[in-house]
Protein backbone atom coordinates (compact mmCIF):
# COMPACT_ATOMS: atom_id res chain seq x y z
CA UNK A 1 0.00 0.00 0.00
CA UNK A 2 1.53 3.23 -1.12
CA UNK A 3 1.96 6.11 1.88
CA UNK A 4 -0.67 7.94 0.32
CA UNK A 5 -3.59 5.33 0.22
CA UNK A 6 -2.23 4.60 4.05
CA UNK A 7 -2.60 7.89 4.82
CA UNK A 8 -6.25 8.45 3.14
CA UNK A 9 -7.45 5.48 4.65
CA UNK A 10 -6.25 6.54 8.46
CA UNK A 11 -9.25 8.08 9.38
CA UNK A 12 -11.59 5.58 8.73
CA UNK A 13 -12.53 2.53 11.35
CA UNK A 14 -10.28 -0.32 10.90
CA UNK A 15 -13.25 -2.54 9.48
CA UNK A 16 -13.68 -0.02 6.77
CA UNK A 17 -9.75 0.18 5.93
CA UNK A 18 -9.63 -3.50 5.84
CA UNK A 19 -12.93 -3.89 3.20
CA UNK A 20 -11.81 -0.83 0.81
CA UNK A 21 -8.10 -2.74 1.05
CA UNK A 22 -10.02 -6.25 -0.13
CA UNK A 23 -12.18 -4.87 -2.45
CA UNK A 24 -9.17 -2.88 -4.42
CA UNK A 25 -6.84 -6.47 -4.32
CA UNK A 26 -9.87 -7.80 -6.10
CA UNK A 27 -10.19 -5.11 -9.03
CA UNK A 28 -6.66 -5.04 -9.16
CA UNK A 29 -7.16 -8.77 -9.90
CA UNK A 30 -10.43 -8.22 -12.11
CA UNK A 31 -9.23 -5.29 -14.11
CA UNK A 32 -5.45 -6.02 -14.95
CA UNK A 33 -3.74 -3.14 -16.08
CA UNK A 34 -6.08 -0.73 -14.91
CA UNK A 35 -4.70 2.24 -13.76
CA UNK A 36 -5.36 3.45 -10.25
CA UNK A 37 -6.15 7.21 -9.12
CA UNK A 38 -6.25 8.63 -5.57
CA UNK A 39 -8.37 11.54 -5.30
CA UNK A 40 -8.27 12.16 -1.83
CA UNK A 41 -10.35 15.68 -1.94
CA UNK A 42 -12.76 13.58 -3.69
CA UNK A 43 -12.35 10.72 -1.19
CA UNK A 44 -11.61 7.98 -3.93
CA UNK A 45 -9.74 5.49 -5.77
CA UNK A 46 -10.50 5.60 -9.31
CA UNK A 47 -9.87 2.51 -11.37
CA UNK A 48 -9.77 3.14 -15.39
CA UNK A 49 -8.32 2.39 -18.86
CA UNK A 50 -7.65 5.97 -19.86
CA UNK A 51 -7.99 9.40 -19.24
CA UNK A 52 -10.82 11.14 -17.82
CA UNK A 53 -14.28 9.66 -16.92
CA UNK A 54 -14.41 7.87 -20.55
CA UNK A 55 -11.33 5.77 -19.35
CA UNK A 56 -13.41 5.18 -15.98
CA UNK A 57 -14.32 1.76 -14.72
CA UNK A 58 -15.47 2.38 -11.55
CA UNK A 59 -14.51 4.03 -7.96
CA UNK A 60 -14.51 3.42 -4.30
CA UNK A 61 -15.81 5.59 -2.02
CA UNK A 62 -14.84 4.61 1.78
CA UNK A 63 -17.16 6.05 4.18
CA UNK A 64 -16.95 5.86 8.26
CA UNK A 65 -19.71 3.15 7.89
CA UNK A 66 -18.16 1.56 4.58
CA UNK A 67 -17.56 0.68 1.22
CA UNK A 68 -19.17 1.37 -1.90
CA UNK A 69 -18.35 0.82 -5.31
CA UNK A 70 -19.49 2.69 -7.96
CA UNK A 71 -19.81 2.23 -11.91
CA UNK A 72 -19.14 4.85 -14.01
CA UNK A 73 -21.45 3.44 -16.63
CA UNK A 74 -23.35 1.58 -14.34
CA UNK A 75 -26.60 2.03 -15.47
CA UNK A 76 -26.17 0.21 -18.40
CA UNK A 77 -25.18 -2.83 -16.60
CA UNK A 78 -27.11 -5.95 -16.73
CA UNK A 79 -29.61 -5.41 -13.40
CA UNK A 80 -30.18 -9.10 -13.61
CA UNK A 81 -28.40 -9.44 -10.12
CA UNK A 82 -30.21 -6.89 -8.44
CA UNK A 83 -26.79 -5.88 -6.70
CA UNK A 84 -26.71 -2.30 -8.31
CA UNK A 85 -28.43 0.28 -6.47
CA UNK A 86 -28.59 3.88 -7.41
CA UNK A 87 -30.86 6.22 -9.93
CA UNK A 88 -28.48 7.96 -11.51
CA UNK A 89 -28.26 8.84 -15.26
CA UNK A 90 -25.36 6.68 -15.80
CA UNK A 91 -23.66 5.51 -12.22
CA UNK A 92 -25.09 2.61 -10.06
CA UNK A 93 -23.18 1.30 -6.90
CA UNK A 94 -22.76 -1.58 -4.90
CA UNK A 95 -22.89 -1.10 -0.57
CA UNK A 96 -19.88 -3.76 -0.26
CA UNK A 97 -19.42 -6.00 2.30
CA UNK A 98 -17.39 -9.29 3.08
CA UNK A 99 -19.49 -11.28 2.33
CA UNK A 100 -20.25 -9.88 -1.28
CA UNK A 101 -16.93 -10.20 -2.24
CA UNK A 102 -16.80 -13.93 -2.71
CA UNK A 103 -20.16 -13.42 -4.65
CA UNK A 104 -19.90 -14.72 -8.51
CA UNK A 105 -22.65 -12.11 -9.00
CA UNK A 106 -20.38 -9.18 -7.78
CA UNK A 107 -17.30 -11.09 -10.47
CA UNK A 108 -19.57 -10.86 -13.34
CA UNK A 109 -20.60 -7.23 -12.51
CA UNK A 110 -17.26 -6.14 -12.45
CA UNK A 111 -16.09 -8.00 -15.92
CA UNK A 112 -19.33 -7.23 -17.59
CA UNK A 113 -18.48 -3.21 -16.35
CA UNK A 114 -15.04 -4.22 -18.28
CA UNK A 115 -16.39 -5.53 -21.27
CA UNK A 116 -18.44 -2.91 -21.92
CA UNK A 117 -16.05 -0.13 -21.34
CA UNK A 118 -13.69 -2.61 -24.00
CA UNK A 119 -16.79 -2.43 -26.82
CA UNK A 120 -17.64 1.31 -26.33
CA UNK A 121 -14.30 3.03 -25.73
CA UNK A 122 -13.16 2.73 -28.92
CA UNK A 123 -9.81 0.62 -28.14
Amino acid sequence: MSSSLAIFLGGYPPAVRELFLETQFLLEKELPNSQQELDIPAKMLAFSYGPGYKGMICVLFPSQKGVKLSFSKGAELSKKHKLLEGDGKKTRYVEMSKALLKKPELLEIIRHAKLFHDMTSGS
